[in-house]
């Protein structure tokens, strides 16, 4: 669990360590809405936002990152003072299937 004000920070660290496929889901404190954050490209991500409303944001540079995820925030996340970061790999056997 993590404090608000860490929101768009702590994420944002956490994606330059992923490898491609990997994902970030940000969790409201009662998980009924989620953020989630997967890795396209080597800068390049797609955004899901799934609570209050259900949108998809493709290819998204790592510079515009932050301004989406602070506007996310007031929508998803407008009373709370903590959130959930979950990091999900990709599954290797679903990667090497041919």
């Amino acid at each position: 669990m993590h404090d608000i004000k860490t929101f768009t920070k702590t994420p944002l660290n956490k994606l330059k360590n992923l490898y491609i496929g990997d994902k970030i889901e940000l969790l409201t404190y009662k998980k009924d809405r989620k953020i989630t954050i997967i890795k396209k490209d080597l800068d390049i991500y797609n955004v899901i936002e799934d609570g209050f409303k259900y949108k998809e944001f493709d290819n998204v540079k790592f510079a515009e990152l932050e301004r989406l995820l602070k506007q996310l925030k007031s929508v998803e996340f407008p009373r709370n003072n903590k959130y959930f970061l979950k990091l999900v790999p990709q599954n290797i056997n679903t990667q090497l299937r041919i």
